[in-house]
């Protein structure tokens, strides 16, 4: 039988978090649960401190930790270096423009007409989607939220050094539990667009906690009238990503045992070099 799912996509956090205030879609949250450390972690401490981080795309000390750990690990048991040069060929040549992505200080301090930079692809590179599944079960801590944000992040990274555009989103996919005939829903996120440069900071932020038990958490009680469990974790069904779109989802299934995060990441960048001459993936 087939699953009853519906799905929410934002283009980037901003969008999502004019959708809820134009909606009314605010989780109900006391005053006191404001400042609690299971809905914000013990970083950014309180809904304004961490709404600000996250528009901003600033992460904490303790995520980047976990990201540069996660990074040697990978780094040396899968040996990513032989995949470099494997995927599309897609490079780069920077121009210096009067208005563009980013400043030179060289340029600027010498007071050049051409201060700018912008980067630009001698060719099309294929398009990646990675999505990043950050709807943890309440018994998870701020490590479990870190480590599989600084998986998905670090697979992104891989993916777009090999040659690929790649975009990344962040999801939260819930057992649904409530009034409506519905088995599943999905909130989406985009967080990095496949022409944007890779920001891992900004990636990274994905894992404050506070993005998924606070507003993620008002869309499942106002928009979905979820009962107040607010659903259950789990991994999102292949009817969601097909819907979606997705080539990769990082759940914490994946990311909970070592040996099969090894695997599936092997896997995952084997696959997207191997697709550099199938024709029917999408060019950006």
């Amino acid at each position: 039988m087939p699953i009853r799912y519906d799905t929410l996509q934002f283009q980037s956090l901003r969008d999502m978090q004019n959708a809820i205030e134009k909606n009314g879609w605010e989780h109900s949250l006391t005053e006191a649960r404001f400042d609690h450390k299971w809905t914000y972690g013990t970083y950014f401490k309180n809904n304004e401190t961490h709404m600000k981080a996250l528009r901003q795309g600033r992460t904490t000390p303790s995520l980047v930790n976990h990201y540069k750990k996660i990074r040697r690990t990978l780094e040396r048991k899968l040996r990513v270096s032989k995949f470099t040069g494997q995927g599309v060929s897609c490079k780069r040549k920077r121009r210096f423009v009067d208005d563009g992505d980013e400043v030179d200080i060289d340029r600027f301090l010498a007071n050049s007409d051409t201060p700018w930079v912008v980067t630009k692809r001698n060719k099309k590179a294929r398009n990646i989607k990675i999505a990043i599944n950050f709807g943890l079960s309440c018994g998870n801590s701020e490590i479990n939220f870190a480590k599989l944000i600084s998986a998905g992040a670090y697979l992104s990274d891989v993916l777009t050094k090999v040659g690929y555009a790649v975009e990344v989103w962040g999801v939260n996919s819930t057992g649904y539990k409530g009034s409506l005939r519905l088995d599943e829903v999905c909130t989406a996120i985009k967080f990095k667009d496949s022409g944007q440069r890779l920001d891992i900071q900004r990636v990274l932020s994905m894992g404050l906690t506070g993005l998924f038990r606070n507003l993620i958490f008002g869309i499942l009680e106002k928009k979905w009238k979820s009962n107040e469990t607010l659903g259950y974790q789990i991994q999102m069904s292949k009817e969601v990503k097909k819907e979606l779109g997705f080539n990769y989802v990082i759940e914490q299934e994946i990311v909970s045992d070592e040996e099969k995060m090894l695997d599936y990441f092997e896997k995952a960048i084997s696959n997207a070099v191997e697709k550099r001459n199938d024709k029917t993936w999408e060019w950006v």
